[in-house]
């Protein structure tokens, strides 16, 4: 397809305003959610991480317990009473097949509220899924040609994340990567216009949120050098954590005892959390400690321990969630903690810089999106452009030594 037809555009256009109106509704009713859990219905200024911080060990567990069984009665219900879920990859993949509309609406949502109580993983994926369903009832009403299908279910998809997130160029980039993967001209314009209309309407009623408002720190060569070593160790890393999920097989949602298997889990999660409160919700806790070097090494190690593992519950579980915000969290302790050891040994560098450097590498290693991840950190905190030199060097290494770690393990294979 070389150009986009009116019945396109149409759809194309009516998928970035749901796709905004999406992410409004599902921002603001995770807000509401969490203040309502965390910190007596009070609805204010007050991020999360400290709301989390405020309350005791104890209520953290009991919202946590009723996390685990609003979770496991919920998709319970989905999968038995609701249509077979759609995945947005396969929905880009098989755009005729469309997505079933109202199970995806319950899906994204419940996805919404068990992050918003505490849940370890992302919110990302639910306005993704809600927005890609919207687009499915688009094209089916304006009869969007089979080739423009896969168009716009990909940009109703990114759309969804720009809106969440309030990163336009980093969900055009995100369109264009992972779910097109391609970059013909007509596929730029189409995420462009998509994301742009998304995140004009939800900034109409949120309004141009930095969702990590940073100092600049100063910038030098010693945080190139740095990242240059630090991209073997983040690439270490991410292959476990893979590794680790893989053996996290999600319990069967069609049995009843999923139920059981949830509370437990999610109460597991809850004991973790009387420790390392800030591993509960998507990440975004633990990054604000990060970015702004507000820890130690010894927490900071302690985080990345206890994030991995309540990721890992959760999906054993059998939740639902994205991935993005968890993984930044993963790789910005990595590199704080490291930065603790170098600053010890060589020329000091910004310990927030460089966890915001392996956030974005740990994200796009993980994700399988390295021009994304990139982006898409400078974008959520408004960082100077400059600053994608160190996370390029950081990651072009990390990529190298994945691809290194990913061939030995494939000879290993052979071997056996």
């Amino acid at each position: 397809m070389d150009h986009l037809r009116g019945k396109t555009l149409a759809a194309l256009i009516l998928s970035g305003v749901t796709a905004g109106l999406t992410g409004f509704l599902l921002t603001v009713a995770l807000h509401y959610i969490q203040a309502w859990f965390y910190s007596g219905g009070i609805y204010g200024d007050i991020s999360f991480r400290e709301m989390v911080e405020s309350v005791t060990p104890a209520h953290r567990l009991g919202v946590l317990l009723i996390c685990g069984a609003a979770a496991g009665i919920g998709w319970f219900l989905i999968y038995r009473w609701g249509s077979p879920l759609v995945s947005v990859k396969n929905a880009v993949l098989h755009p005729e097949r469309g997505m079933p509309f109202v199970t995806t609406l319950c899906h994204g949502f419940l996805q919404i509220v068990t992050v918003a109580m505490g849940s370890p993983l992302g919110r990302e994926v639910a306005p993704r899924e809600v927005s890609a369903a919207f687009a499915a009832q688009w094209i089916r009403l304006f009869k969007v040609d089979n080739d423009a299908k896969k168009l716009v279910m990909a940009c109703a998809a990114g759309a969804g994340l720009a809106a969440v997130y309030n990163v336009p160029l980093a969900s055009v980039i995100f369109i264009l990567e992972t779910l097109l993967i391609d970059w013909k001209p007509v596929s730029v314009a189409s995420a462009v216009l998509t994301c742009g209309i998304a995140v004009y309407v939800v900034r109409l009623g949120l309004g141009d949120l930095v969702q990590y408002p940073l100092p600049q720190p100063e910038f030098d060569d010693t945080l190139i050098i740095w990242a240059f070593f630090m991209g073997p160790v983040i690439a270490a890393a991410v292959s476990l954590f893979e590794k680790s999920l893989t053996r996290a097989v999600p319990v069967s949602h069609m049995k009843i005892s999923s139920i059981a298997v949830s509370i437990g889990a999610f109460g597991l999660i809850g004991l973790i959390a009387a420790v390392f409160p800030e591993v509960l919700g998507n990440g975004k806790a633990g990054n604000q400690l990060s970015f702004t070097c507000s820890i130690g090494w010894s927490y900071a190690l302690g985080l990345f321990a206890a994030k991995w593992a309540a990721v890992w519950l959760a999906s054993r579980a059998g939740a639902f969630g994205g991935r993005i915000t968890p993984t930044m969290m993963l790789g910005g302790m990595l590199a704080l903690a490291s930065v603790f050891a170098w600053n010890e040994m060589f020329a000091p560098i910004s310990a927030g810089a460089a966890a915001l450097v392996g956030a974005a590498v740990f994200l796009g290693l993980s994700q399988k999106m390295p021009i994304t991840a990139a982006v898409f950190l400078v974008e959520l905190s408004r960082y100077s452009p400059s600053y994608l030199f160190p996370v390029c060097v950081c990651m072009g290494t990390a990529l190298t030594a994945q691809s290194f770690i990913k061939n030995l393990s494939k000879k290993k294979m052979n071997k056996v």
